[in-house]
């Protein structure tokens, strides 16, 4: 799954979608408010999905964002998200029963709302299957690498001749 495209905004709720690239700010696709605007990189704070990480334990130091809402679809039948507004303990058990590794000091539980937060709009308004779709869209169209062949005739050295 690719969320590179994906971006969450200071002051704007939901997740976008960037459309276009601007020298002065973004057009996003607003599924909050089902409509496409404008925002200026200079008055907000614009974070791709991509690069937000987690904190863990393990020797890694970090797990991506999308490793995480992976597992979280992946254990949405058998475990659904817990209500953003339920008590920290719920929250936190939540979030252990999916990522267990977590660092529990450094992974706050205003980190697991927001998450839970996401996700389920995400899930709400069908972004995790449009970036599946984009994903294998993108794989289908990348050619394969293949091993270069080696020509003899153009590895050998030419001779130059000066022009006059």
């Amino acid at each position: 799954m690719n969320l590179e495209k994906f971006l969450v905004i200071a002051g704007f709720p939901g997740v976008h979608k960037l459309v276009a690239t601007r020298s002065n700010g973004l057009v996003i696709e607003d599924r909050h408010e089902k409509r496409t605007r404008f925002v200026p990189v200079r008055q907000q704070q614009v974070t791709p999905l991509a690069t937000i990480a987690i904190y863990t334990d393990t020797e890694e130091g970090t797990v991506s964002l999308t490793s995480v809402f992976e597992k979280m679809l992946e254990l949405l039948e058998s475990n659904p998200p817990v209500s953003p507004d339920a008590n920290s303990a719920e929250l936190r058990a939540y979030f252990t029963s999916i990522l267990p590794e977590h660092d529990q000091d450094r992974v706050h539980i205003n980190d697991i709302k927001k998450c839970i937060k996401w996700f389920s709009f995400m899930l709400k308004n069908g972004i995790f299957e449009e970036a599946k779709k984009e994903t294998a869209n993108a794989d289908q169209t990348s050619l394969p690498e293949t091993d270069p062949v080696e020509n003899p005739e153009t590895d050998l050295p030419t001779e130059q001749t000066p022009e006059n």
